[in-house]
């Protein structure tokens, strides 16, 4: 991989993926709302973006890999839809019309499986998807629209199914981002509002999952659906306290009814088997860390170290 396109490369994801390329020796164009330093940054506003000038884009970049990250996780049916469903079309039509066949690497999401889950088996790439959120069904639709035009626009796809990745910068609709950004606007004592602590998610460092982006990319066999996943089941409840404790502040946790989920299930966690076939298992997450580099850009900013 040398040369390589980043959409929503101003997003969480979006901007660790960017600095790991970076270090590989890709020459990135990154894609984002606004301008950014460091990369080939093309600022593309808030205005639709269209097949014709995501072609353009192509023609000039050349890339020989895409990574498409544009999404949103909230917002109406129609927004869903535009922003999973139909920059993607737009994207594969866009490599089409320049004539372009890099690799596209499309991010989804473990919310596609939704029903497919049983509480603590690792579900697999091969599970009938059953989402039970909006955003959930709004990625299947992607990964579907994705896969169902890559054969037919000759257009290799690896749709790499995500699951909790957390670190530095974390959006405010994610838990931890959340909870991260309450603790920091407290004083030195207060309240933290919480949903279902109770919980055990697939937590992995949002670096790993980039590092195993780059690996997907470069790997022939690595195509159609592969679960981005540790396998493992971390208490939601510890994270919290170890940001608690990282605060040294008087924090008293709280849990709102109003944040619990209905049906909402003790342990989410991926099967990691197709993704160490091909060689890009994660490493093991230093959970302690990656809460000390959350708390520091909650209470700093800016840096996503």
């Amino acid at each position: 991989m040398q040369r390589a396109i980043v959409t929503g490369a101003g997003g969480f994801l979006g901007r660790h993926l960017v600095h790991t390329l970076e270090r590989r020796g890709v020459v990135v164009t990154a894609l984002t709302r606004r301008p950014r330093p460091g990369a080939i940054c093309l600022p593309m506003g808030d205005a639709a973006t269209s097949a014709a000038r995501l072609a353009d884009i192509v023609k000039v970049a050349d890339p020989d890999t895409v990574f498409q990250l544009v999404g949103r996780s909230t917002g109406s049916d129609t927004e869903l839809e535009r922003a999973n469903v139909g920059v993607t079309i737009d994207l594969m039509l866009a490599l089409r019309d320049a004539g372009a066949c890099p690799l596209l690497v499309c991010c989804g999401s473990a919310a596609e499986y939704g029903a497919a889950i049983a509480d603590g088996v690792p579900v697999a790439e091969d599970a009938v998807c059953a989402p039970q959120s909006r955003y959930g069904a709004s990625k299947l639709a992607q990964t579907s629209a994705v896969l169902a035009r890559s054969e037919a626009l000759d257009i290799p796809v690896v749709v790499a199914r995500i699951f909790n990745a957390i670190g530095p910068g974390m959006p405010s609709h994610l838990a931890l981002g959340d909870f991260a950004g309450q603790i920091s606007r407290l004083p030195l004592a207060g309240v933290l509002k919480t949903g279902n602590l109770e919980v055990r998610r697939d937590f992995v460092d949002v670096e790993h999952v980039a590092d195993a982006l780059c690996k997907l990319a470069v790997t022939p066999a690595a195509r159609g659906i592969v679960n981005v996943c540790s396998g493992q089941g971390t208490p939601l409840a510890n994270l919290v306290q170890r940001l608690v404790e990282l605060s040294g502040k008087r924090v008293t946790v709280e849990p709102e009814a109003a944040r619990f989920r209905v049906g909402e299930l003790g342990t989410v966690v991926g099967s990691t088997a197709r993704l160490e076939a091909l060689g890009a298992g994660l490493p093991a997450t230093n959970h302690a860390e990656v809460m000390a580099r959350i708390w520091r850009h909650a209470t700093a900013g800016g840096s996503l170290a």
